[in-house]
């Protein structure tokens, strides 16, 4: 852990230096997940030549190595320095229900720098900003990002206890608040999931988002992030469901919604989401026959 505090503590020309060479060791040398990789920006982008996708590619793994260095940079930072790197350009949004103690939830996806998004947005707040995350098999790799996570007042919440956090904390009509990333593919034995159009491609969601709306009603929003510069980032929440909004149970309406502006979001710089994700690993066809 000392190392990475020293790590963190580089400038951050330095640590964008070193990133350019990881990103080549990764695509060129040991090939990193690199035919999935390319499998799945030809799936998304079909009307793009073979060299624009091969460019793609190798952005793909710059922006990977960038996310990765910057968390760690984020190790050190403070709160006014990310506050510089990482703007949120309309904060009266999230400010509006602070001040009503009215509980939202931000969507997010792992698009540019998604390890910036709680920290980004919880130091904007005056309140602990939660986060929701998946355990990590490392001890040591999860006891560092839950150290990372938690700065500027974020705290991270554990997955398989997100419901219960809800529950008790709308029993003790506190204020909160958390982000979930909610573009990873449910596993094929989680019988919960919702199937949107992603990409043209009928694609399987998390059912996260629809059962804590359909239960909390509070505000959705999704949290675009756009990249101004390297190592510079603008988050801007879009809203999915409002106050005053219905919600039809079984309508997916949550995740249609999240799924288009992750989309577009993605769109705005190809190269900038996590293709390395085996995000189209099963069709519904292939799960309702494992079913019967």
């Amino acid at each position: 852990m000392i190392f990475i505090k020293l790590f963190s503590r580089l400038p951050f020309f330095f640590i964008h230096s070193l990133s350019y060479s990881i990103a080549f060791f990764m695509g060129s040398i040991i090939r990193y997940r690199r035919s999935k990789i390319a499998e799945n920006i030809k799936i998304a982008f079909p009307e793009k030549s073979p060299l624009e996708r091969k460019k793609l590619l190798f952005q793909f793994y710059l922006n990977l190595t960038d996310v990765g260095f910057e968390a760690l940079k984020s190790y050190s930072m403070t709160r006014e320095q990310m506050q510089k790197r990482f703007k949120v350009l309309n904060p009266e949004k999230m400010e509006e229900h602070i001040q009503k103690n009215e509980p939202f939830l931000l969507l997010a996806g792992h698009v540019t720098n998604w390890e910036w998004q709680l920290s980004g947005y919880a130091s904007q707040l005056n309140f602990n900003f939660g986060g929701v995350y998946k355990p990590l098999s490392s001890k040591f790799t999860d006891k560092l990002m839950l150290d990372i996570r938690a700065n500027f007042g974020g705290y991270p919440i554990p997955m398989a206890k997100t419901m219960r956090e809800i529950l008790v904390r709308m029993k003790r009509k506190e204020m909160f608040s958390f982000g979930l990333v909610a573009d990873q593919s449910p596993p094929n034995y989680d019988k919960k999931r919702e199937w949107v159009q992603f990409f043209n491609r009928e694609t399987a969601f998390f059912s996260g988002p629809e059962i804590i709306t359909q239960m909390a009603k509070m505000p959705v929003y999704y949290a675009h992030i756009t990249r101004t510069k390297r190592g510079h980032y603008e988050g801007r929440i879009i809203p999915i469901f409002q106050e005053g909004d219905e919600y039809v149970k079984g309508s997916s309406q949550i995740t249609k919604k999240y799924a288009e502006l992750l989309e577009a979001n993605i769109r705005e710089s190809p190269a900038d989401w996590l293709w390395s994700h085996n995000r189209w690993k099963y069709t519904r066809e292939e799960i309702e026959v494992e079913v019967k």
